[in-house]
């Protein structure tokens, strides 16, 4: 299978966290493209345009980071990570959705920060980062390392990573250090280290 991604999407990263948790990144192919440019063929495979998307074997496409990291979970049998334990949980699926709006209001910020000359940017960025501070606060609550972490500790490390690197000016390591704790404390294990985006 072959995973086209970018190093330093978190999108990607959590599909490819869950790879490696799972024992399965061994067959999957990490395709490194620009999903901007059409001559990487990625709008042919994908015409959402965007990564991760997953090729199978069999030359399916599978699109959208939680609809690939169930696929994945279902095709290895592993409750663990993601299934019917995980889906019945409404206190994960709680935190699974603020990590989700964190990345969302995150990508929002910096695609705005791209955006040269528009006189609503200040704002767009602020409310977007209003946003990201309520969901911090809000999951400040709820993380807690536990002895069998599953796809929303994999989704909200990769978010509080992803917008420390990506937004310093929230400060996230100081602002919410319970987050940064337990962010560092899961960051430990393998898979969570080798796919830790790079500035």
């Amino acid at each position: 299978m072959k995973l086209y991604m970018t190093a330093n999407s978190p999108y990607a990263r959590k599909v490819r966290i869950l790879a490696r948790e799972l024992g399965v990144a061994d067959g999957i192919e990490d395709m490194a493209i620009n999903p901007r440019d059409p001559e990487t063929g990625i709008w042919a495979l994908n015409p959402i345009g965007k990564v991760p998307a997953l090729e199978l074997e069999d030359g399916r496409v599978l699109v959208e980071s939680d609809l690939i990291a169930a696929w994945l979970a279902r095709g290895a049998g592993d409750d663990t990570w993601l299934g019917p334990r995980f889906l019945g949980d409404t206190e994960r699926n709680a935190l699974l959705g603020l990590a989700n709006g964190a990345l969302d209001r995150g990508m929002t910020a910096r695609l705005e920060e791209a955006r040269p000359g528009a006189e609503d940017t200040a704002d767009v960025i602020e409310k977007n980062y209003a946003g990201i501070r309520r969901i911090f606060d809000a999951a400040e609550q709820r993380a807690v390392v536990r002895p069998d972490p599953d796809y929303a500790d994999i989704a909200l490390v990769t978010g509080i990573d992803w917008i420390a690197l990506r937004h310093p000016a929230l400060d996230v390591h100081a602002s919410w250090p319970g987050l940064s704790a337990y962010g560092a404390e899961l960051s430990h294990r393998p898979a969570f280290a080798e796919t830790s985006p790079k500035g």
